[in-house]
């Protein structure tokens, strides 16, 4: 059993304490979706996203990347390298299969070297980009204005009441 799967009380726990920002724009507002279980994971996408002022929706497992995919306004989704009930294999194979056009973003855990393999296998499989650990707000905005500016179509033309607007340059 991969040590970064923790116990689903504490998985929820954590998603109740941080999928409060996911409610500041309402439903119909465009999301990243961010799936993992690895607290270290969600503490430091917490802080990354806090000056993004942008709306997340924090999940743990395949099928609620799945479930969410299918009924919310996904416009990137960030992965960690394990799930409750899978790996990001699994939900980049998914989001190809159902020909979504939501760029994956692959998130390394602290603990987790950094493996030029498993980089290579994620942009094979049709990830966008690799974020690796220490992760620097510069490396974040970038990845994020890259996925968001593929999908800006869906963006409101305010992103955010605050901080940085993630839209592409060349986004109308």
């Amino acid at each position: 059993m991969n040590p970064a799967i923790v116990l689903k009380g504490q998985v929820e726990n954590n998603f109740t304490r941080t999928s409060a920002k996911s409610a500041r724009h309402g439903s119909n507002w465009p999301a990243v979706l961010i799936a993992t279980v690895d607290p270290e994971i969600q503490d430091g996408l917490a802080g990354l996203l806090e000056t993004a002022s942008i709306n997340a929706i924090w999940v743990g497992s395949v099928e609620d990347v799945k479930t969410t995919v299918a009924r919310e306004n996904i416009i990137a989704c960030l992965c960690g390298f394990w799930l409750q009930d899978g790996t990001y294999r699994e939900v980049i194979r998914h989001l190809r299969r159902e020909r979504l056009d939501i760029p994956a973003i692959i998130v390394s855990a602290p603990a987790c070297p950094h493996e030029y393999r498993e980089y290579l296998a994620a942009l094979n499989l049709g990830a966008l980009d690799f974020l690796c650990h220490p992760y620097q707000q510069s490396d974040f905005e970038r990845m994020l204005e890259s996925a968001i500016g593929e999908n800006s179509r869906s963006i409101p033309s305010q992103v955010s009441e605050k901080g940085q607007d993630f839209r592409g340059r060349g986004a109308a």
